[in-house]
């Protein structure tokens, strides 16, 4: 094997790797706890190497080649790396610790009610929340999971559907006790409507599917999440058209009343979605199989449970 196939010592690679970011000789000894000239003298063994210079010294000053430019973020990459996984296969701290990225409105109305339940079952694990505005944003090494809102379609990952829902027309029961006898769904044209902005065209398709073909006069309230949607409904503003599983909680209390029995089947739902580059840690194993069982009316049929890809 040609020498500079090899891999270079250890102490010299850290000790590039640490003048070179940190931009002195100095500091780079005292963050290794060794001298400067011990410093030095790693560097040098490495351009000895690679036959090739890593910096440029013009007095004190140190100045990367353009070798050295090219390796640093190798370095960096490759010690970041080794860090993370050596915290996570033996850092006590880490190993307990559960990473999730997750749609608000999942997280709000339907995940963070149920997590006393998971600290009962599994008293030694810490959860993280982190909120995610649109799926798979961000690095993918940020969380262990994703619950992501959207039709699954995503390349590189294992995609398993979690939910299959539904849209349905609630209200606050202190609005619906200000209206007659609701018989007939055309008569919700004439009620006050609240909207989801990127759903507002699901009113249209919900009284297509009641049996009312005509136009829908625009709603009085548009909002940019369903938390929002569902604070305006609760507070008597007028009647909304919300994803089954965000309402089922306000529902639940009583806040919410399903004001008419006609639903609209939801074109997309909540996914799972764990990277494919590496097997579930034990911890997370357990989440996912606590979070299916917690799903129970909302998990999709058998059929629509195959991990989605795009091609």
């Amino acid at each position: 094997m040609n020498k500079s196939q090899q891999l270079p010592p250890l102490n010299a690679l850290r000790a590039f790797e640490l003048a070179a970011r940190l931009g002195s000789l100095t500091k780079a000894a005292q963050a290794l706890g060794v001298t400067q000239a011990a410093v030095s003298q790693q560097i040098k063994s490495l351009e000895g190497h690679f036959d090739t210079p890593l910096f440029y010294r013009q007095g004190r000053k140190l100045t990367l080649s353009q070798a050295g430019q090219a390796y640093l973020p190798v370095l960096t990459a490759a010690f970041d790396r080794l860090r993370g996984g050596t915290s996570e296969l033996f850092g006590t701290d880490t190993q307990s610790l559960i990473r999730v990225k997750v749609a608000n409105s999942f997280a709000q109305h339907w995940l963070i009610p149920r997590l006393p339940d998971f600290y009962r079952r599994y008293p030694g694990f810490r959860v993280r929340l982190m909120a995610a505005t649109w799926p798979l944003q961000g690095q993918p090494d940020e969380a262990d999971l994703e619950i992501a809102n959207g039709y699954g379609n995503w390349a590189g990952r294992h995609v398993e559907q979690l939910t299959q829902e539904c849209w349905q027309v609630v209200a606050s029961r202190d609005f619906l006790a200000q209206l007659p006898p609701l018989d007939d769904a055309s008569q919700l044209l004439e009620l006050p409507r609240i909207a989801i902005q990127g759903y507002q065209e699901n009113w249209q398709n919900w009284f297509t599917a009641a049996g009312i073909r005509q136009a829908v006069p625009a709603p009085i309230l548009e909002t940019d999440t369903s938390s929002l949607a569902i604070e305006a409904a609760c507070s008597g503003l007028g009647v909304l058209l919300v994803r089954s599983l965000v309402a089922a909680p306000d529902l639940r209390r009583g806040r919410l009343v399903q004001i008419h029995p006609a639903t609209l089947p939801a074109a997309g739902g909540h996914y799972l979605v764990l990277p494919d580059s590496e097997p579930a840690s034990p911890r997370v194993t357990a989440f996912c199989q606590w979070l299916r069982a917690e799903l129970g009316p909302f998990r999709p049929a058998p059929a629509t449970m195959q991990p989605g890809s795009e091609s």
